[in-house]
């Protein structure tokens, strides 16, 4: 009878805790056609996926414990949907677990993935780091990505604050390094952390981001890929109209020719790899209609140790075919000076080494002082 009673009692729990539980299958698909030039060779029309965002799948659920604290979870992949190829690992924008309480914030532990803090820059970008936006002049530095971490989010303070903080580990015995490969070399991306306030009010928003991502053997050695980086921008709401600025400023002082993989002999003269970037943007926003979205932006960076600068240039426009469809394009140009060479599309740094017997080249940036124009159109659908 005991026993039947505690399986009953064990039925009903179950029961009640499937109720008070939820999963959600989401995701989106964006595809599109691209037309760019300046790049070595010539010029190329190309299908693409992800030119206005990531195209990816998930999961993500909570239940609730009682007295306001949810245990929630996220799995989540990115997909390249011209090919249906998965973009890395299977679930690498995010794989967590974690609590959340009104009261007491959210901490989560798990590959952190896409957000990492400094994905967050899109909050400060007129162009919500489409291809042509805020990553552009950075070469991608936007787009850090973490694992083997963990993440505390506060509930709203003082009216409108929220403060987050990260921290990831490396898994070895080298604390800032790489895990080492089977000759003991470390191979990959070193220890990672970053911080970040946003504050709301009912006009706009401001938000300063720092973060810290190591090279393989720990040290700030790539200015555009391992380095420490702070942003500081926002946002503000006239009518129809949203205004953006920002600034970030990347610190990489261990950086060398050969720890951002280019060779003495193919920089330009007088030219070797930065230790410092500045950028700047602002832009705007109109809501022209319920259905149609024009932005404009200007991003400008410049880079020390005779790297120069490039301006990029953009105009994008959106329009809303139904509440999760839309249709998109955009136009960008950049512009470099003679020492300068980066390309739309987040490339490499170095010089592209084009051959043009073979047609091959070693990244799609533009020949040192020359310009780069691009424009790609396509739809995203939210399921």
């Amino acid at each position: 009878m005991k026993k039947e009673v505690f399986a009953l009692s064990m039925m009903a729990a179950a029961t009640m805790a499937h109720a008070q539980s939820s999963v959600t299958l989401y995701g989106r698909i964006d595809n599109g056609i691209q037309y760019e030039t300046g790049l070595p060779g010539g010029h190329a029309w190309s299908a693409q996926s992800g030119d206005w965002g990531c195209s990816w799948f998930g999961l993500q659920g909570s239940e609730d414990l009682g007295g306001g604290t949810k245990s929630v979870f996220q799995l989540e992949g990115q997909l390249n949907t011209m090919t249906g190829a998965s973009a890395g690992n299977l679930f690498g924008r995010h794989a967590t677990i974690g609590v959340t309480n009104d009261k007491f914030g959210l901490f989560k532990i798990g590959n952190l993935g896409a957000g990492e803090l400094a994905q967050d820059s899109w909050g400060t970008d007129p162009q919500l780091m489409q291809r042509y936006a805020i990553s552009t002049l950075v070469r991608g530095r936007n787009w850090t990505s973490t694992s083997n971490g963990a993440e505390y989010n506060s509930p709203v303070l003082f009216g409108g604050l929220v403060l987050k903080g990260q921290y990831s580990l490396t898994n070895n015995t080298h604390w800032n390094s790489a895990p080492v490969n089977s000759a003991g070399v470390p191979t990959g991306q070193g220890r990672t952390n970053a911080v970040e306030g946003i504050y709301t009010w009912g006009g706009g928003d401001f938000r300063v981001i720092y973060d810290e991502v190591r090279g393989a053997d720990g040290s700030f050695n790539n200015v555009y890929s391992a380095s420490r980086m702070v942003l500081a921008g926002g946002t503000y709401n006239i009518g129809p109209v949203r205004l953006y600025a920002g600034y970030q400023h990347m610190s990489a002082p261990s950086a060398t020719n050969a720890s951002m993989g280019v060779t003495d002999a193919s920089q330009p003269a007088g030219v070797s790899a930065p230790t410092t970037v500045d950028h700047e943007w602002f832009g705007a926003e109109w809501q022209a209609t319920n259905a149609t979205a024009v932005t404009g932006a200007v991003y400008h960076a410049n880079a020390n140790h005779g790297n120069g600068n490039a301006t990029l240039f953009t105009l994008a426009a959106t329009y809303a075919l139904s509440k999760r469809t839309f249709v998109y394009m955009e136009a960008g140009y950049v512009h470099n000076s003679s020492t300068s060479n980066i390309n739309l599309g987040n490339g490499s740094y170095g010089n592209n080494n084009f051959n043009p017997v073979t047609g091959t080249s070693s990244n799609s940036n533009p020949n040192y002082g020359q310009s780069q124009t691009g424009v790609f159109a396509g739809i995203m659908t939210m399921f």
